[in-house]
This record gives C-alpha cells, sequence and structure tokens, in this order.
C-alpha cells in the first residue's frame, strides 16, 4: 500500500475518486462498503466446540480422571474404568458449558462497545458508526476522539495525538498538513492520523486512505486482538488457595495411600481410592466458577447501563469508599436549555422586569454564541423534519435556541465564514471560534474578523474591558463588572448554569496562516485570546436534576461510600444542585479550585472530610484530589468525560467515563455509563457487591465439600474399618456434590443489606476472610462428624459392607443438597431465605437429586457403582439426618457472624 504522505490531499482525492470539499456521496459510500468491507479487524475466531472440549483437558481435575482411567484398563478393573469415563464425560460436558456461558457474556460486553466518526457526504455533516467508514470519505477529527481510520490530514489546527497504540510512545504527536518524502518512517509521517490512536488536543480534518486490516493497525492486529491475558488480584488469590489446597490434596494422598498399604489393601484399590479422592478433594471447578461470576456480573451492570471494561474493576467495585462525580449528565439529566438571555446593556437595570425582557434585545448575544459553539445539524434518519444538533450539552442548547428563533448557524456562516476554531478545554475554560467579518460585511482591516468567546462567566467578565450599549462600545466600569457578578450569583443560587459571551477584534496581520488563526493556545495563551474582550452579556440554562439521583446518593451513603461533587461549574450553582442531590446539606462548605491550590496535601485530607463540594475544578485539581483520598487509605471511584480528566480517571481505583464524553476519556476508564446517569454507579456497586458474595458462597461451598469427604475417608482408614465409600461411590458423589453447583452460586439474588454493610466487606483480594474460613471450617467438621458417627453406627449395627456404603453414599449426597441452601445467605437463617430466588441453583439441585436418583434406582447404574436397594424407612432416616446436619450448620453460621450480628 502506498505511504500517501507523498502526495498531496488532490493528488489522493482524485485517485480514490473523492471531493474533498463535498466528501463520498451515500449511494457510493454504501457500494464501497459492500464492496470492500466494514472498517473493522478481522475477528478474533470463535473458537470451535472441539476446541473448547479439547481445552478442558488442561484441568487438573480431568488429568486426574484421565490418568485414572488409564491405570484402571491397564489394571483390567473395566467396570470402574467405565465409571472414571463417565465422570470424565460429565466433568468436561460441565466445563464446556460454563466456558460457553462466560464467552457469551464477554461477546456481549465486546459488541456493546461502538465507535462513532463525524464525516462529510453529499456536502453535508454527519455522524456515523466507525466500522462503516471507506476510503474516500472525508472525516473531521476533535479533541477527545478516537481516529476511526487512516486518515491522510487536510487541516490541523493544533492537533496532537497520542499514537501509543500504534508506538508504544505516550508523549504527544503534532500533526500537520505538510508533504512527507517518500519512503520516511512511520513516525515521522505527521500528515497521517493512524487509526486507533487518540486525539488529545486541537482539531483536524482528512481524507480517509485505508480502513480495516489495510491500516498501519490493522496489520498488526493479530497481536492486538489476541493479548496475553493478566490475571486479576482476586484472581491470583484464589490461585494462591487452589495451590494451598492441591498441598493439602497431595498430603492427604500420602497419608491415604500410605495408611492403606499399612492396613494391607490391595494395591489396585489404593491407586483407585488415590483417584477418587484426588478429584473429590480438588476444588478444580474454582478458577472458572470465578471467571462465570465475574463475566455474569460485568453483563448485570451492562444492563443496567454501565459498560465494564476489565475484570479488575468488577472486583474492585463493591469496595468503593469514596464517589467524585461531575455534575453535568451525572447526576443532572444534561438536557440542558436555555433559561434566559442577559445582554450586557441590561444587566445595568436594577429591576427584574428589565431582565426578563432581555431576550427582546438580545439577537446580538445569541448570534455570538451560535458562532462559538462548536456544533453541527443533521436530519433525523427516522423523522426527516427533525433535526438532531451534535455537540456538548451546553453548546446544543444553544444551538437548538437558535433555531427556535429562526436563527441558522448555516445562515450566519454564509455571512461571516468560520476560519479557525477553538474547542473547549477545560484548562482555558473557554471556547471560541474565528469568523471573517470583514470579507463579509466590507469593515475596515483591523477588524477583518471576529474572535467570539463562550466561556465560565467570572472568567469572560474578568477579561473584558468593554460592553456593548446599543451601538456603542463602552469601557466597562468596576461598579458595572461588580453588578454583573452580583446577578451571576443570583443566577447560580437558583440552580441555574450561566455562560458569559463576548468577542474581541482581531485584524488579518494577526493571522500567518488559516490553520493556525489562534495562535497561542497552550501555555500563556489566555491573556493573548482574551485581551481588549468585548463583554455581551451573560446565557442562563437549566439542567433539571436526574429524578433517582437523590435516591441513588441516599443509597450511596447508606452503603458506606462518600459522595463528592467535583464540578467546574459555578460554587453556587454547584450548591444548590449538591443538595437537590442529597450530597450536601444547604449552605454546606464549598471549595473552588484556587482554594485547593493553597492548601498542602494534608490539609486537603483534612479538608475532604468535611466538603462534599468542589466546584470551578481543573482537571489537575481533580487528580490531586484522587491522590489525596488514595493515599488516605480510600478506594475511589471518579467520574469524567474529557481528554484531560484521562490522568485522574487512571489515577484512581475506577475510572468511570460518562458515554456522551470523549473517546480518550473511555479509553481511560474502568466503567463507560452508557446513558451518564449517577444511578448506574451504584448499581455498578451493588453489582460488584453481589459479584463478591457469590464468589464467597461458591467458595464455601466448593471448600466445605472437599474437606468433609477428607474427613470422612480419612477418619474410616484411621479406626481400621472398611472403606465408606468405594472409588466409584466417591467418583459418582462428587458429580452429585458439584457438577452444575460449581456456578450455580453466581446467579444468586443479592442480599437485602447488601448496600448497608461497610464497602470494607466487599474487597475482592480477602475473599476468604477470616468468618469465611471458620465457616468451611465449621461447615467440613460438622458434616463430616456427623457422616462418621453413622459410619460408626452402622458398624456397631453390622450391617453388610454393600448396604453401609450405600448408605453413606445417600447421606454424603444428601448433607451437600441441604446444606447448599444454608449457603445462600450468609448471614440469615434459612427458614428466612426465599428458597426458590434462584432458578439456576434450583436446577443444579435438580440435576444433582436426579444422579442421585438415576444411581439408587436404575439398576444398570446401581449396579456399575455397587449399591443395593434401600427402603423408604432407611430414605426417610438419611432425609431426617440431612436435616439435623442443615440445623446444626445453621447453629454454626449464627455463631460465625454473632460478634457481626451484635456489631449492627
Amino acid at each position: 500500500m502506498p505511504s500517501f504522505s507523498d502526495r498531496t490531499p488532490e493528488d489522493i482525492a482524485r485517485e480514490l475518486d473523492a471531493d474533498l470539499a463535498r466528501g463520498l456521496s451515500m449511494d457510493e459510500a454504501a457500494r464501497r462498503l459492500r464492496s470492500h468491507g466494514a472498517n473493522v479487524f478481522e475477528a478474533r475466531p470463535r473458537a470451535t466446540f472441539g476446541s473448547v472440549v479439547l481445552g478442558q483437558l488442561k484441568s487438573p481435575l480431568v488429568a486426574v480422571l484421565l490418568l485414572g482411567g488409564v491405570a484402571t484398563i491397564i489394571l483390567g478393573e473395566f467396570l470402574d474404568a467405565l465409571v472414571i469415563s463417565i465422570a470424565l464425560a460429565i466433568n468436561v460436558f460441565i466445563g464446556t458449558l460454563q466456558e460457553n456461558r462466560a464467552s457469551r457474556a464477554f461477546d456481549r460486553l465486546t459488541a456493546s462497545q461502538v465507535q462513532y466518526a463525524t464525516v462529510i457526504r453529499d456536502g453535508r455533516h454527519g455522524v456515523v458508526r466507525a466500522a462503516d467508514l471507506v476510503t474516500g470519505d472525508i472525516v473531521e477529527l476533535a479533541s477527545g476522539a478516537a481516529v476511526p481510520a487512516d486518515v491522510r490530514l487536510t487541516s490541523a489546527s493544533n492537533l496532537l495525538t497520542n499514537e501509543a497504540a500504534l508506538t508504544g510512545e505516550w508523549a504527544p504527536v503534532v500533526k500537520d498538513t505538510e508533504l512527507r518524502a517518500e519512503g520516511v518512517p512511520l513516525i515521522e509521517r505527521s500528515n497521517i492520523a493512524w487509526m486507533g490512536t487518540l486525539v488529545v488536543s486541537g482539531r483536524g480534518a482528512g481524507i480517509v486512505v485505508a480502513t480495516g486490516a489495510e491500516t498501519e493497525l490493522g496489520k498488526i492486529a493479530a497481536e492486538l486482538i489476541l493479548p496475553e491475558e493478566r490475571p486479576t488480584p482476586m484472581q491470583v488469590n484464589l490461585r494462591h488457595l487452589a495451590h494451598f489446597m492441591l498441598m493439602a490434596v497431595v498430603c492427604s494422598l500420602v497419608f491415604i495411600v500410605a495408611l492403606s498399604l499399612v492396613r494391607g489393601r490391595a494395591f489396585v484399590d489404593v491407586i483407585l481410592l488415590s483417584v477418587a479422592v484426588a478429584v473429590a478433594t480438588m476444588p478444580a471447578g474454582l478458577p472458572a466458577a470465578v471467571t462465570v461470576v465475574l463475566a455474569i456480573g460485568m453483563e448485570r451492570i451492562l444492563q443496567r447501563g454501565g459498560l465494564v471494561r476489565n475484570l479488575i474493576a468488577a472486583e474492585t467495585l463493591g469496595s468503593t469508599t469514596v464517589i467524585l462525580t461531575d455534575k453535568t449528565g451525572t447526576l443532572t439529566e444534561g438536557t440542558v436549555a436555555l433559561e434566559a438571555l442577559y445582554p450586557a446593556e441590561l444587566l445595568e437595570e436594577s429591576d427584574r422586569a428589565g431582565l426578563q425582557a432581555a431576550e427582546k434585545t438580545a439577537q446580538p448575544l445569541l448570534r455570538t454564541a451560535i458562532l462559538a459553539a462548536e456544533s453541527f445539524i443533521t436530519e433525523s434518519e427516522r423523522e426527516p423534519e427533525k433535526f438532531i444538533v451534535h455537540g456538548r450539552p451546553l453548546e446544543k442548547a444553544i444551538v437548538a435556541a437558535g433555531l427556535a428563533e429562526g436563527v441558522s448557524r448555516v445562515d450566519l456562516e454564509r455571512l461571516t465564514p468560520r476560519l479557525d476554531v477553538l474547542a473547549f478545554d477545560s484548562t482555558l475554560r473557554f471556547s471560541g471560534s474565528l469568523h471573517a467579518f470583514g470579507r463579509a460585511g466590507g469593515t475596515r482591516g483591523k477588524e477583518a474578523s471576529r474572535f467570539s468567546v463562550v466561556g465560565a462567566p467570572e472568567l469572560i467578565l474578568e477579561h473584558a474591558q468593554f460592553l456593548e450599549r446599543g451601538s456603542r462600545r463602552v469601557r466597562m466600569s468596576a461598579a458595572y463588572r461588580a453588578r454583573a457578578l452580583g446577578e451571576l450569583e443570583r443566577l447560580a443560587r437558583g440552580g441555574l448554569r450561566v455562560v458569559g459571551i463576548g468577542y474581541r477584534s482581531v485584524s488579518w496581520i494577526e493571522i500567518p496562516d488559516g490553520n493556525r488563526a489562534v495562535r497561542g493556545v497552550g501555555d500563556g495563551a489566555e491573556p493573548h485570546l482574551l485581551q481588549s474582550l468585548v463583554f455581551l452579556g451573560l446565557i442562563a440554562l437549566r439542567d433539571p436534576l436526574r429524578s433517582d439521583a437523590a435516591a441513588a446518593v441516599e443509597t450511596a451513603h447508606s452503603a458506606g461510600a462518600r459522595v463528592i461533587m467535583v464540578t467546574g461549574d459555578n460554587i453556587e450553582t454547584a450548591r444548590r444542585v449538591a443538595y437537590e442531590a442529597s450530597v450536601a446539606p444547604r449552605g454546606a462548605i464549598a471549595l473552588t479550585g484556587a482554594d485547593v491550590e493553597k492548601l498542602t496535601d494534608l490539609a486537603l485530607g483534612e479538608a475532604l472530610e468535611r466538603t462534599e463540594i468542589f466546584a470551578r475544578m481543573l482537571p489537575e485539581h481533580k487528580l490531586r484530589l484522587v491522590r489525596v483520598l488514595k493515599n488516605r487509605g480510600e478506594v475511589v471511584a471518579m467520574t469524567g468525560d474529557g481528554v484531560n480528566d484521562a490522568p485522574a480517571l487512571i489515577s484512581s481505583d475506577i475510572g468511570i467515563a460518562l458515554g456522551s464524553g470523549t473517546d480518550v476519556a473511555k479509553e481511560a476508564a474502568d466503567i463507560v455509563l452508557v446513558n451518564n446517569s449517577f444511578s448506574v454507579i451504584i448499581a455498578a456497586i451493588e453489582e460488584g457487591r453481589r459479584i463478591i458474595d457469590n464468589l464467597k458462597k461458591i467458595v464455601a461451598y466448593l471448600l466445605s465439600t472437599s474437606f468433609s469427604e477428607v474427613i470422612v475417608i480419612g477418619g474410616s482408614l484411621i479406626a481400621g474399618g472398611p472403606l465408606p465409600l468405594l472409588p466409584a461411590q466417591i467418583l459418582w458423589t462428587n458429580i452429585i456434590e458439584e457438577g452444575f453447583m460449581n456456578f450455580a452460586f453466581a446467579f444468586e439474588p443479592k442480599e437485602p443489606d447488601l448496600m448497608r454493610r461497610s464497602p470494607r466487606e466487599s474487597t475482592a483480594r480477602i475473599v476468604v476472610t477470616r468468618e469465611m474460613r471458620w465457616l468451611i471450617a465449621m461447615i467440613a467438621a460438622v458434616t463430616g462428624a456427623l457422616l462418621l458417627a453413622l459410619y460408626f453406627l452402622f458398624l456397631r449395627l453390622d450391617l453388610p459392607e454393600a448396604r453401609l456404603r450405600t448408605l453413606m453414599f445417600v447421606a454424603l449426597s444428601i448433607d451437600s443438597i441441604f446444606f447448599s441452601f444454608s449457603l445462600k445467605n450468609l448471614r440469615e437463617p434459612v427458614w428466612k431465605l426465599n428458597l426458590f430466588s434462584n432458578r439456576y441453583l434450583l436446577m443444579a439441585l435438580t440435576s444433582s437429586i436426579t444422579l442421585l436418583f438415576t444411581a439408587l434406582f436404575f439398576p444398570p447404574v446401581r449396579t456399575l457403582l455397587s449399591l443395593v436397594p434401600l427402603g423408604a424407612p432407611e430414605l426417610l432416616f438419611l432425609l431426617g439426618v440431612g436435616l439435623v446436619n442443615l440445623a446444626t450448620i445453621e447453629v454454626g453460621k449464627w455463631f460465625v457472624f454473632r460478634r457481626r450480628r451484635r456489631q449492627k
């Protein structure tokens, strides 16, 4: 493929049969999409059923069964080999189902991550899926967006991109439109923006020269779409637990084998017993269960409006102690609507009637705001007569208000063509647009163009030196500035969002070239851009509070998580919204970014303990808040949407990007809020806690069953009696006890007090807590002791060995089925639980009972397992034993958690 960096955009356009001004036609774009395919990398090949089945052979459990099967065939024990084969088939089948269930969940999460691009087709702006781009498309790049394809730039205004995904270099790369020599290295082709890179500042436009697999990123896609899977902290801890269990199994096997040989058992019986005990005691289903629980939890969060981008976030969510949340779009609806216009001359009015009449004489104010707004309009595909305004909520509201008043930005730009634009930057706190007033209006050279500004009203009033009074420009007095700031404070106290509008006239001499019209952007740019500013007035906008915001904040408080509002808005507006959203009481302490800069880290940490409102905050202030809180031991979740929010999002324990935010913010975040709502954060925390809860139940169940079987078999060998279970019976009970039960608890609904607990209880780093260790030991001891007591009772009754083993087989199976209900809730007694709340658990238990009944009542299987028929009295007796075991476990559960109950 040619490099394109050594050719002009005009030459490339001719080669690709494209139009640099009008773009492709819709029909031509559709034809090219059908011909060349979507702008995506080749999908990761899906694992076939056969490959998934073969993958199960890596499981230690399956490996032990395979070795045991081979050994029994060599030794001529074909019936035992058949039982092992059946156990092997069932375990592989269940493992395959688990992997497919998790894989489908991850596929749905991946499919939900859709990127969009701004294109020009048929001479009009539009927004399309990045996957639908074709070569020859004209695309526009804005700060915060991901580059959707390889693009030869035709314009670049202060354009910087992060090319770490392609080159590994994190430093921003300056982009331009200059020709490059043929064959220069990729890193030196600064006139091309590469697919997968991120625009960190500025803006640009260009022609798509490569899509999908033909892009530079696509050429190495095979390496990028198959990354090395790194275990999460919880998976590491559970692997350590599994390794500990493996050592315990090995020690148990050595003990059992040695004791069996001392007792004079046949070597073949010892081998079979070793295989059976290893299978029964090894928690081989634990790693798969962890993956299933996390995948299902992430899928649930997606259904509630949050896209979790990595497993670590799913683990950490439940232990969040502080939430740093933005205001606009998170606590509020984000549907900003223009409330009122206040032209500069009418701000001098002392009576409210004069201010309310401002809208009638506010056309210059509205027109300037529309020119400065970085947005565009498209027609709705579903409703052709309806228009859609694209851009930031504030700018969309201004443009929509103009349309309602019959003021079209398209018409305005015909009269005053746009020369350049300065996109909103949270550090500068304003945006601007340069227009050629001289070309359209024939004004003098020194006023040949005008730089229109929309920004923080305090900033605009601070830099403004003039104001417009009718058709005259007069110098702004200190008294006027104080009066305007007082009006601003009054509007902010009413919960309105207020922006200031102004402009400055510039001469053509100050504009060296079209791409760098607004020069000096960056360090020290603010005084240059705002000098000699003319103040036109204020625009008040209303952004209603989300109906569920207050309830969500109160839920966060009850869950032990503090909510701190961190916004770039006015301090009085922040106070009003914080009060309405239950973040802070009326008149609460509030600090500004300027206040934060004056505090040491120690003083800021102390201030954070009593402050829930931070206003006029810059990105570097947010980053500092995150670091101070983390240094104080807090688990911090933070929301952000801008390019400059990325460092704070990365630094926080859980970075949360708004769905309406920039691609840079989304790339840096762990979670993306599809609809921006704060309530989704709380829902995600709730799901995170349920994930940890359900993992604890799975771990408790698997380890309890493993230890209880070792106690029974080891106790019988020490006593010198006959084996309570034959190897084939042990294998079958393991299928009954675990089987589908490995991950049935993953679907357990949340416990009623889930969001009333301390977040410290939901940390993923210590799944097996002190209480959990006691609970597991108690269940294993109670079940093992009860079964051993039964075993010795049956010995004293001189029951035939076949009947004794059949009774022990049923007792062991029933006990595990019964105490699974006890683990549905680790804090409440079983009689207070809804036993039918988890249909997956009921299905798993039904499969276990079916396997038990098959062994007892289906003659071929009963013969294969060396079992004998049991009468109704015996079955009822064993049922009673199971109930006694359940009651004993419930008493033990109460004692294990009694201290926590007393604390409550």
